[in-house]
């Protein structure tokens, strides 16, 4: 009795540590994954994009936190991958795709958040469900490109927001 006590004892304790290790390899390993924010896009014009995100789904964005990247003009479509820092995880994003003045149109094909094995695709349009331009970004229906435009202060600053559902689905991509 006492023996088959002790077996079953060493038995559930060795299937609690074997599970414990297995839930913390887990975990370390969705802290190595790298995030990467994937734009599709055609400018005519060199130029400078920029990320700001939030780590936290319930603090806005600083500022402290962002991803830059210059590009070059181009006739054709043209692929920039941002990549997150390790273990950084974007709940709230915005994305600046442009500085320069001079820059009157843009087309952009395709906005995708890719986390590990799993994608959050914005082809074929439907990035435009989870972000949200500004007032410097107006979206031309006829020829399928955004015009960018000055804001009230005179300068163009085309941004566009993760919206309140993107944010929902990247907290899906994320657990």
């Amino acid at each position: 009795m006492i023996k088959t006590t002790f077996l079953s004892l060493l038995f559930l304790t060795l299937l609690n540590v074997s599970c414990g290790s297995k839930e913390k390899e887990e975990s370390s390993e969705n802290t190595t994954k790298n995030v990467q924010l994937i734009l599709e896009f055609k400018t005519s014009v060199n130029d400078k994009f920029k990320i700001y995100y939030s780590k936290n789904p319930n603090t806005e964005i600083g500022g402290e936190l962002f991803i830059d990247k210059y590009i070059y003009g181009a006739n054709d479509m043209q692929k920039v991958i941002f990549n997150f820092p390790k273990g950084d995880l974007p709940y709230k994003i915005r994305l600046d795709v442009g500085t320069n003045q001079k820059v009157e149109t843009i087309t952009i094909k395709n906005i995708s958040i890719v986390y590990g094995d799993k994608t959050l695709s914005g082809d074929e349009g439907e990035f435009m469900k989870f972000w949200s331009p500004n007032e410097c970004i107006k979206f031309d229906d006829v020829n399928y490109i955004y015009t960018l435009v000055p804001s009230t202060n005179g300068i163009k600053t085309p941004v566009f927001m993760a919206n309140i559902e993107l944010q929902k689905k990247l907290r899906g991509l994320f657990k």
